[in-house]
Formats: structure tokens, C-alpha cells, sequence
């Protein structure tokens, strides 16, 4: 049986591990980008939501091609999808120990979670 202990354990390893790859990908991407694009005016267009409106395979694609702003877009979806396994493996968790209140209560999170990437207006 899985202890709590060795549960919190678990779950800390992968937010750090899961926040450093962030972390480290979008200051990478940061990079390429100021290296890039460091010396062009910046255009108010780019402010707006509209800009960014894009479905979820959109965003998979453009965080795949290697580009700077696909590199930025990677380590934010890293950070996103490390919440979404904490959230997973705490509704299998209290499903485990047979806490069926936290283990809904889990499961309505991560349905939310899950939810809220493929919602469109």
C-alpha cells in the first residue's frame, strides 16, 4: 500500500521536475526569440487575445516546430500538463485508500482541467 508520505514525495518530485522543464524551455525560447527578433519595434497587434486564438492541435504544432515563440508555447503547455498529472494521480490516489470524497471531489478538477483546454468560444 502506497503510503501518504511516498505519495507527497511522488507528486513534489514531478512539480519540480515538471516547473525546471518549463521554466528552462521558455527561457530558451525567450532567448531565441530576443536573438531573433531583439532589435524590432513591437507591433500593439500582438496584445490582443484575438491574436492567440487557436485550436489545441494548433498550439501542439506550433510548440513542435522548434521556433522561439513554439519553444514558449511548449514549456507554458509543460507547465499546464504538470498540474494536470498532479490533479490525475491524486484522484487515482484517494481512489486507492478508498477516499471517494477527495477522489471526486479530484476527479470534478481534473475534468475541469481537462476541459478547459479543448473549450472554444
Amino acid at each position: 500500500m502506497i503510503r501518504s508520505e511516498k505519495m507527497q514525495e511522488i507528486i513534489s518530485y514531478i512539480l519540480l521536475m515538471g516547473t525546471i522543464i518549463s521554466a528552462s524551455l521558455v527561457v530558451l525560447g525567450g532567448a531565441m526569440y530576443l536573438i531573433q527578433f531583439g532589435t524590432d519595434g513591437m507591433q500593439i497587434e500582438v496584445l490582443h487575445a484575438e491574436a492567440f486564438r487557436a485550436s489545441m492541435e494548433e498550439i501542439f504544432r506550433l510548440g513542435l516546430s522548434c521556433s522561439a515563440t513554439g519553444i514558449i508555447i511548449l514549456g507554458l503547455l509543460s507547465l499546464i500538463f504538470t498540474q494536470i498529472i498532479r490533479v490525475a494521480l491524486l484522484c487515482s490516489f484517494y481512489t486507492y485508500v478508498r477516499d471517494y470524497k477527495f477522489a471526486w471531489i479530484s476527479f470534478f478538477v481534473l475534468s475541469i482541467m481537462i476541459y478547459s483546454l479543448s473549450w472554444h468560444n
